[in-house]
């Protein structure tokens, strides 16, 4: 008894610290833009960008080490953040992805015990090998790499141990900054967004669910380019996932080191995630740039299935429909606003479709990029209160997030 309210109690308190950390640096960047604002009338414009850039830098260098300190759930969030260079300053989009890299390993010791629970204490002789040096890790896990018995390189993910007491601790934080914070922001509906991070982090932290969702993916008719690692069933539970090993560098280092090749790719990789929205109804929900490895023949391995996004099929029929009106890829003899109606938005006032519609046309034709056009829709929807499904809402999110990615590199979306 003592002991579940001493767990109690220090849940609490151990919270009530990250709370109190990010109203701290909330606070000290709000002041940072406090003072910039006092400063800018007395300075000339190149001065007041100038002064704005270093606002920026130092305001997104406390932001990123305020959710790379808070983990889980805040890395999530910090790393939808960076995907999203068309509502950030640049400094922001650069510090925020940072968190794509690898966070601070937790000790071995803590991971040989989460490997001793899962698997008993003699889990070492299904090896020939086991790196107790973590090669990877992130917000609720890290990566091992061992060979087995069968001389197979394999990739062990071990969840770390406090990974699911905080996600309790910071879930119910996050639901209230997105109901509370909503107003505060045009964008995008951060109500939504954080509902669908709480639960995408939730399904993450099971990785038997990780391990569904890995075996559904691998069996989809994929193009050429998608590489799906192969799952070792027997050796998976809810907090170890054994994979294949991949060999590849990541997406953002082979794009930096292969300018010339970053279009075509990039292109070509969302067109594979167009047609699992649009053809397959199952896509996977997490495509930032950390979750890609660029292998030596060309093929990208696409990594942690810990959410993929199910369309029923009337869903991907009308979604598919939409999406393509959206980009101006085909002409539907149905008004667009029809179209929204079927694919179950809703509105208090059925003009506020054809108004939408309007402003979707008038944007085509001043030549936006198709992924703005998606967003310039949604926003559109948001201030007339439509109701967005959050089904459409978790597929925007990935289409929006590659939208960002061709941005950074300065590659126009047809």
């Amino acid at each position: 008894m003592l002991n579940e309210l001493f767990d109690t109690v220090n849940s609490v308190v151990t919270g009530g610290e990250r709370y109190l950390s990010a109203t701290r640096v909330g606070i000290e960047i709000e002041q940072s833009y406090r003072a910039y604002r006092n400063q800018a009338g007395e300075l000339s414009p190149l001065e007041q960008r100038k002064l704005l850039a270093q606002t920026h830098h130092k305001g997104a260098r406390k932001l990123t080490q305020l959710f790379h300190d808070n983990g889980a759930i805040w890395v999530k969030f910090g790393q939808f953040l960076s995907s999203r260079s068309d509502i950030l300053p640049m400094q922001y989009v650069a510090e925020l992805e940072k968190l794509q890299d690898d966070a601070k390993p937790v000790s071995f010791r803590r991971i040989d015990e989460v490997l001793t629970r899962e698997w008993g204490s003699e889990w070492r002789q299904q090896f020939a090998e086991f790196n107790e040096q973590a090669v990877a890790a992130a917000s609720v896990a890290q990566v091992h790499k061992a060979v087995l018995k069968t001389g197979e390189p394999v990739a062990v993910k071990v969840q770390l141990p406090h990974a699911r007491k905080l996600f309790r601790q910071d879930s119910m934080v996050f639901k209230a900054l997105g109901t509370f914070g909503a107003p505060l922001i045009s964008q995008f509906d951060l109500k939504q967004v954080m509902e669908q991070i709480i639960t995408m982090t939730m399904q993450e932290l099971d990785f038997l669910t990780e391990e569904s969702n890995l075996r559904k993916f691998s069996a989809l008719p994929h193009a050429d380019l998608i590489y799906v690692p192969r799952m070792y069933e027997q050796l998976s539970t809810s907090r170890v996932l054994v994979t294949e090993w991949i060999d590849g560098m990541r997406l953002t280092d082979y794009l930096n080191r292969h300018p010339t090749g970053a279009e075509n790719l990039l292109r070509e990789l969302l067109s594979c995630y167009v047609q699992q929205i649009t053809s397959f109804g199952i896509y996977h929900a997490d495509p930032h740039p950390g979750n890609f490895l660029v292998m030596q023949d060309g093929r990208v391995a696409v990594l942690d299935y810990g959410a993929i996004g199910e369309l029923t099929p009337d869903e991907t029929r009308h979604y598919a429909t939409l999406l393509q009106v959206l980009f101006g890829r085909i002409q539907s003899d149905q008004p667009l606003g029809e179209l929204f109606r079927k694919a179950g938005f809703v509105a208090k006032d059925q003009g506020v479709f054809e108004e939408v519609a309007e402003l979707v046309l008038k944007e085509n034709l001043r030549r936006h990029e198709a992924t703005d056009i998606l967003g310039i829709a949604l926003d559109k929807m948001r201030d007339l209160k439509v109701t967005i499904p959050d089904s459409f809402v978790s597929l925007a999110r990935v289409v929006l997030t590659f939208g960002g990615l061709l941005k950074t590199y300065k590659i126009a979306v047809d």
